[in-house]
């Protein structure tokens, strides 16, 4: 361990080259990457909607047209 921090201490352009490597592969790694913010879900909600002109919603449910 004590080698490595020399030889960076030593040659300082080789330790920003290869931070700047690992920094430039972590991004392309990053956006290549599959991600979802919202995943599909199945619907368990069922809607159904029926139109009786002049209806009030009092008459449809107590006639059962």
């Amino acid at each position: 361990m004590r080698g490595i921090v020399q030889y960076f201490i030593k040659y300082p352009v080789a330790a920003n080259l290869l931070m700047f490597g690992i920094l430039i592969l972590g991004y392309f790694g990053a956006k290549s990457m599959k991600t979802t913010f919202f995943p599909e879900t199945p619907s368990r909600i069922i809607s159904i909607q029926t139109i009786y002109p002049g209806a009030s919603p009092e008459e449809i449910e107590e006639n059962h047209y």
